[in-house]
């Protein structure tokens, strides 16, 4: 499991679920398309993906950094 971790409209931190890494940056990148200011992706086995890589792969809503299944 991935839980990607922002700050709600209240600057709350709050975590959403994710079941694989490209979810979970596709989750990510549909957090910050509606403004909220996200911090990182956890993964299992201590697996980190911080914010200037999730906003890499953030491109106005399309997600070019996700692996084609």
């Amino acid at each position: 499991m991935w839980h990607v971790v922002f700050e709600d409209k209240s600057g709350r931190v709050e975590s959403q679920v994710a079941r694989s890494r490209d979810a979970a940056i596709q989750t990510a990148c549909e957090l910050m398309k509606l403004s909220f200011v996200v911090r990182r992706a956890l993964g299992p086995n201590d697996v980190t993906i911080e914010r200037p890589e999730l906003e890499e792969h953030y491109d106005e809503g399309r997600f070019p950094g996700l692996r084609k299944t």
